[in-house]
């Protein structure tokens, strides 16, 4: 299976900031300085008509990409996924399994939060446009999109350290999330550990029947004017 793990700030719902209800913790300095994230909006569907002329429900996800001194950021390696190292010159990747983690408010864990099954992963940035409430228009990055019946948005209370957690090299772990905010889950057959847990992870995810806080509607939740 490709897999891709994804580090981004934590939210309860990620439709959209809402002061004192849904705000994002951690995901770097960006979030710190600007109390924004482009992934807030990364478990909100949009409606969508696709090349054939047929309408879906999709969600596009945003994780930051490494920025170089310059200001340029890096693409996304997706030659790097298990199974697409002749993409190299490729724009995107088809299938991939997308796990979106993030770190606990106030405890040392990383948590998987949610995930988006087969998935188009792009190497850079794509564009979209949010109509936002009051008229106005938000233009989102993002770097994957899936259709809605593929993701998941675990609930806050279902992102236990004791089922979902994600582990970071640089707390000991032999692999894991380093420095960058993806994680290509590379070494497979030569780390037993590393195989046992991508087996236990991917079995979670295939067989979870628990709440989708995807389905939640964003219009019944208090926005930000």
């Amino acid at each position: 299976m490709r897999v891709l793990f994804c580090n981004i700030a934590w939210m309860n719902y990620y439709k959209g900031i809402i002061p004192g209800v849904d705000e994002p913790y951690g995901g770097g300095s960006y979030v710190l300085e600007n109390q924004d994230a482009h992934e807030k909006y990364n478990f909100d569907p949009l409606h969508i008509e696709l090349e054939d002329g047929t309408e879906q429900d999709a969600c596009f996800g945003f994780t930051e990409t490494k920025t170089s001194r310059s200001g340029k950021r890096h693409d996304l390696h997706i030659e790097k996924i298990e199974g697409c190292e002749a993409c190299a010159k490729e724009d995107f990747v088809e299938d991939v399994t997308v796990i979106y983690c993030a770190a606990r408010p106030y405890q040392n864990f990383t948590s998987v939060v949610g995930w988006y099954r087969h998935a188009n992963v792009y190497r850079q940035y794509q564009e979209l446009i949010i109509p936002q409430p009051d008229g106005t228009d938000y233009y989102q990055y993002f770097n994957a999109e899936a259709l809605k019946e593929n993701c998941v948005l675990l609930p806050k209370e279902e992102r236990r350290i004791t089922k979902w957690s994600v582990p970071r090299r640089q707390k000991g772990a032999s692999f894991g999330f380093g420095q960058a905010n993806v994680w290509f889950a590379e070494g497979r057959n030569e780390n037993k550990m590393l195989d046992e847990f991508l087996e236990k992870i991917i079995e979670k995810i295939e067989n979870y029947q628990g709440e989708n806080w995807i389905d939640i509607d964003p219009d019944k939740l208090e926005r930000r004017s």
